[in-house]
């Protein structure tokens, strides 16, 4: 009963302060999308620095190196995916953080939009491994953020 007190008591002051706890589903949907966010980063950056290893499942699938402008791209691409995992890392509590701008809460919600847009340009690609692929990771992706995001 005394465990159970604390909790409450503790959930009730890290409320005070603007912070909420993160669901246990909603903590492995976020280790889920971080890491995987991550590994395509990884890919990215490896992109940009003129790799060509997995491009065909990338940039439409028809391309066997990167232009340069491509490979800026991709490093954007990089920068936006690391800022998305520690987004829904830090909405899912794995850190102390303060919301006061609700930049965890908005830009969890704005990755659920930007990864169904994603899914559903993939499935309307004329790539057969991006329709495949890409397309149902993409939304799986959501899924898991939209998870991330409705946890209070």
């Amino acid at each position: 009963m005394l465990l159970i007190y604390a909790v409450r008591v503790t959930n009730a002051s890290m409320r005070l302060r603007g912070v909420t706890i993160a669901t246990r589903p909603a903590r492995f949907a976020a280790t889920v999308v971080a890491t995987a966010f991550i590994v395509v980063a990884a890919f990215e950056i490896f992109w940009a620095l003129g790799g060509s290893w997995g491009l065909s499942g990338a940039w439409g699938g028809g391309h066997d190196h990167l232009s340069v402008g491509l490979r800026v791209a991709s490093a954007f691409a990089a920068v936006l995916l690391v800022a998305g995992a520690i987004i829904v890392l830090g909405r899912a509590r794995y850190w102390s953080l303060t919301d006061r701008f609700g930049i965890l809460r908005w830009g969890t919600w704005a990755l659920v939009g930007v990864m169904a847009l994603s899914a559903l340009a993939n499935f309307l690609s004329s790539s057969s491994s991006e329709r495949l692929q890409n397309g149902p990771v993409a939304l799986l992706l959501a899924l898991l953020c939209l998870i991330v995001a409705s946890a209070s």
